[in-house]
């Protein structure tokens, strides 16, 4: 299947959108992370399995944080954008040439 000059740059555009909102985001420290206590408190269950792999709690709580919202952004922004411009807008069953 080939795709058009056209939607290349619409899913170039896209992967550029999501990359920078991302990068806007990324936690550069654990400051705000309003719900860290009670995940720290969780996560004391866990630190025999962190011991030796995380250094910074508050931080990978933040990480963690972060990545969730990564995974929902890829599935509603990105998947979907891509796909909605693969598609000319039509939403259905795709059928691929080969």
């Amino acid at each position: 299947m080939e795709i058009s000059k056209d939607k290349l740059e619409k899913l170039s555009h896209l992967v550029i959108n999501v990359l920078f909102k991302r990068f806007e985001n990324f936690p550069g420290d654990s400051m705000n992370n309003r719900n860290a206590p009670f995940h720290e408190a969780f996560l004391q269950a866990f630190s025999d399995k962190f011991q030796g792999k995380v250094v910074d709690i508050p931080f990978f709580i933040s990480l963690s944080s972060w990545l969730h919202g990564l995974n929902t952004t890829l599935g509603q922004t990105f998947f979907e954008g891509a796909a909605h411009i693969l598609a000319d807008g039509e939403k259905g069953n795709i059928h691929l040439r080969s």
